[in-house]
């Protein structure tokens, strides 16, 4: 079976296009329908759907994407906020300060964090605290199907012509993961001539990539 894959190139985190089964509904809803959370730790591996979830969540709450220096000056203008890569914060001191801000101002706040978040390991007590307190989902590896389903999108969104025998065979040759799949993507990207991926073609880049 031939796919002729037409879309565009840029990435669109609509919910629409957000990857829905039983296995990660539990996280979706949770993230997207619950409304019962004031303060919410999303973590994963990098790659997995967190940017995507936040932004579903961004536009049903008309929330705001904030960094710990700028957050005083958005308060203002939602009660819904997004700090991404918690894990890549190093100013603790602002971090906690933007937490308890958040908490006073009675706002809510979407967290998301590539580490597990009793392995973040603040030095500030107070922020370890509040952090290991936050409600946390996580989400977990993909299985073979959702990876299946994402390869597809993802030559999709290449626009790249692909056989499904084509998409079985890399599967069985790269580490199953989200970051994997996005790894291999770039690197037919980069290196495919036209739009047709054949097996000998990923045959060799896989082994290129491996020496």
């Amino acid at each position: 079976m031939q796919l002729n894959l037409f879309n565009n190139n840029q990435v669109d985190y609509c919910w629409q296009n957000y990857i829905t089964l039983d296995e990660n509904k539990h996280v979706y809803n949770s993230i997207v329908n619950d409304l019962s959370w004031k303060f919410l730790i999303l973590f994963g591996p990098n790659s997995s759907g967190k940017t995507h979830l936040a932004h579903i969540w961004q536009s049903k709450n008309d929330a705001i994407f904030i960094d710990v220096n700028n957050f005083v000056s958005e308060m203002r203008y939602s009660d819904a906020f997004i700090l991404e890569d918690v894990q890549n914060i190093k100013d603790e001191e602002m971090l906690l300060h933007c937490y308890n801000y958040m908490k006073e101002n009675d706002k809510r706040l979407l967290i998301t964090s590539s580490i597990l978040p009793k392995k973040l390991n603040f030095k500030l007590k107070d922020l370890s605290s509040r952090i290991l307190s936050t409600i946390s989902v996580k989400i977990l590896p993909a299985s073979e199907e959702l990876l299946r389903i994402m390869l597809i999108k993802q030559f999709s969104d290449k626009q790249l012509k692909i056989d499904l025998k084509v998409i079985d065979y890399i599967l069985a040759r790269i580490e199953r993961s989200f970051h994997s799949i996005n790894k291999v993507i770039e690197k037919i990207d980069n290196e495919s001539i036209g739009s047709n991926v054949t097996i000998p073609f990923i045959n060799t880049l896989l082994k290129k990539s491996a020496n």
